[in-house]
């Protein structure tokens, strides 16, 4: 959208980027609502102890980026004194005044996370293929039952 000239295309695309930023934060607390509900499949048993911390770690970095990429959109747009609004329905509550370097701040951020959460994702496909085709074990097919 940085690319986008001013007008009211970069402003309905801004828009529509806003809400389905909102729906993925939705669906994000709804899966970790999950994810605490239910128990986590066992590791398989040759898994060594420094394994098993880099898959919890992988795991909750992921949550902390999913969280951190919508968050610091609504910051940074809120800073910026631009109301951020669901699909034209309703606007979400304000938590910030219009703060232009803050809202800076939250432009950097929002860029860096998002560059970190396309490394993570890569890296939990990496290992999830890892496990199943170089440790043949029952990893990939847990992660997708």
């Amino acid at each position: 959208m940085a690319s986008m000239p001013k007008g009211a295309e970069k402003l309905q695309a801004a828009g529509m980027h806003k809400s389905f930023g909102a729906v993925i934060l939705t669906l994000i607390m709804l899966r970790l609502v999950w994810k605490l509900i239910n128990e986590t499949p066992r590791l398989p048993d040759e898994t060594t102890s420094a394994e098993a911390f880099i898959a919890k770690a992988m795991h909750w970095g992921l949550y902390a980026l999913m969280f951190a990429q919508p968050l610091s959109g609504i910051m940074m747009s809120q800073s910026a004194g631009i109301p951020v609004s669901f699909f034209g329905l309703f606007e979400f509550p304000v938590f910030l005044d219009k703060n232009p370097e803050l809202a800076k701040t939250f432009l950097s951020i929002h860029g860096t996370v998002w560059i970190l959460l396309v490394i993570a994702v890569f890296g939990h496909a990496g290992a999830a293929m890892h496990h199943h085709f170089i440790k043949k074990d029952n990893v990939l097919k847990q992660m997708t039952t």
